[in-house]
């Protein structure tokens, strides 16, 4: 069944049940990943265990969107990142062939 879209004035739909939080919060820290200096460690209090796993997943989607991998741990409720290193090659070399 095909989609039925129609365009509409702001007024005449419902107001948005989010305020658009968690979009603040991944810009916000998107801008502190890019700004963490070599040998730094970002640290964020989630405030609650509860909150936890989502502050994991905002530092994960943040990583991806800027092409940087993080890795993250939590002591308590405050959750640590830092820049991964790049992966080891794992093997023996390969030979070249002339």
């Amino acid at each position: 069944m095909p989609l039925k879209i129609t365009h509409r004035k702001e007024q005449e739909v419902p107001a948005p049940s989010a305020s658009g939080k968690a979009n603040e919060e991944l810009y916000q820290l998107k801008m502190e990943m890019s700004k963490l200096a070599q040998g730094m460690v970002l640290e964020v209090d989630a405030g609650s265990t509860k909150a936890i796993r989502g502050t994991k997943g905002l530092i994960t989607r943040a990583s991806k969107q800027l092409g940087r991998p993080f890795v993250h741990w939590h002591q308590g409720t405050k959750v640590f990142a830092k820049p991964a290193e790049a992966p080891r090659r794992r093997g023996r070399p390969r030979k070249v062939q002339p």
